[in-house]
């Protein structure tokens, strides 16, 4: 995943992640996209530069993904073990309350949950959720994308 250019995109970046990994994506451009989803998320009532996404719930985001990607969604609080059992089968995006950092999940790595990560070295984070990473910055607001 590119890297996310303001500090408070997290979520436009795992959104407009998850439209391209859905075959979703709406151009070549993943910079150009992000705008378009920023936009849709709805600036700046529902994401702002002083707070960024304004519901931790993700509301806003399966909207989008449903509208734009055609994508049945589910919003869950996931323990590790069910996020693990979940992410080995579907993708998604999530962010935990102590992290304040929307990413997205890509699948399992080993023991670990692999993500895609656009703000890459944040609290320790980079590519992979390990079961200690989940309960340090937990819980976890996750939405799946429903096959």
């Amino acid at each position: 995943m590119p890297p996310q250019y303001y500090d408070w995109t997290c979520s436009v970046c795992a959104t407009e992640y998850v439209e391209r990994a859905s075959g979703a994506g709406r151009s070549d451009d993943v910079y150009a996209n992000r705008e378009v989803v920023g936009a849709a998320i709805g600036y700046p009532d529902n994401i702002n530069a002083t707070y960024g996404l304004m519901d931790a719930t993700g509301r806003e985001l399966r909207r989008v993904l449903r509208e734009h990607a055609g994508l049945d969604t589910r919003h869950d609080w996931l323990s590790f073990d069910e996020a693990y059992e979940r992410y080995s089968h579907t993708f998604g995006l999530g962010s935990g309350a102590a992290f304040y950092h929307w990413v997205a999940f890509r699948g399992v790595q080993g023991s670990n949950i692999w993500i895609a990560n656009s703000g890459p070295g944040y609290r320790g984070i980079y590519d992979v959720l390990s079961r200690e990473d989940w309960q340090r910055l937990g819980p976890f607001s996750c939405i799946s994308v429903e096959a």
